[in-house]
């Protein structure tokens, strides 16, 4: 499928994939396409390690409430061979996590609703960011992904998969790298909030009135740890993740983070 583009055609007719729909079964694209809603425009995906973790994806949220099918990529180099398919029958493949999805069946109303909460949680957004590390974390922004999930981590159309990372870490180190700072420019992570989850809003109102208290950034980091793990990444302490679960199921003041919660690139 990567090299050989005089029987790349051919093949992808062939390719097999787990979906959110398939159970245990293995559905062609042909098939996937017969199955499109009529409003359905284009093929959906996301990656994980494997079928069990692609389809606890947060970021299949809108899909599922709209009824359409994902496909789940849970082979290392599937994120690589996907994008040599680019489009099938006339239909652009989409990472779910990636970039901004645009749905053409929102409707205006939708549309306004989402620009009003992006900017009546501007400041919020800004003030997260401001929290994470920068390496880490590109940006904040309001999501429009996500129905059930208070937060979630996606890729910038041109950044890697947590999946794809841990794959390209193997192979550097597997090669004898030990540089792996080109690996960290490609990583164009992006905490999406939900802006309908009363997590959210608690933050907010913490934010409002204590912005600087430990609790108020411990909750912060507790939100995007967790983010992190629903969407496949790792976290960089879990003892400290640990405690701050403990100390909110004991309803007592959280303990600061250390040092800013990341993505642990180590992890292979």
């Amino acid at each position: 499928m990567i090299e050989d583009n005089d029987a790349k055609k051919d093949l992808t007719k062939l390719l097999r994939f787990w979906t959110s729909k398939s159970g245990d079964d293995l559905v062609s694209l042909p098939k996937y396409v017969e199955g499109m809603k009529a409003n359905q425009t284009q093929i959906y995906y996301v990656t994980g390690d494997s079928k069990a973790a692609a389809a606890r994806s947060p970021s299949l949220e809108k899909l599922r409430k709209l009824d359409y099918e994902v496909l789940f990529l849970t082979e290392p180099l599937d994120e690589i061979m996907i994008q040599s398919v680019d489009n099938f029958d006339g239909k652009t493949l989409v990472d779910a996590a990636k970039g901004n999805l645009e749905l053409s069946v929102e409707t205006e109303e939708e549309k306004a609703k989402v620009q009003e909460a992006k900017k009546d949680l501007e400041e919020i957004c800004e003030w997260l960011k401001a929290q994470l590390p920068e390496a880490e974390v590109s940006k904040v922004e309001v999501s429009t992904r996500l129905t059930d999930s208070p937060a979630a981590i996606t890729q910038g159309a041109y950044g890697m998969s947590p999946t794809m990372q841990r794959y390209m870490k193997a192979q550097a180190v597997a090669s004898g790298q030990t540089d792996m700072m080109d690996l960290e420019r490609m990583n164009q992570a992006t905490l999406e909030i939900n802006a309908a989850h009363p997590v959210v809003a608690r933050l907010r109102a913490m934010v409002d009135s204590a912005p600087k208290a430990a609790e108020t950034k411990a909750y912060a980091t507790l939100l995007y740890e967790v983010a992190a793990i629903t969407s496949g990444y790792s976290i960089a302490d879990p003892t400290q993740f640990a405690a701050r679960v403990t100390a909110l199921m004991n309803s007592g003041p959280m303990p600061e983070p250390e040092k800013p919660a990341q993505v642990d690139a180590e992890v292979v």
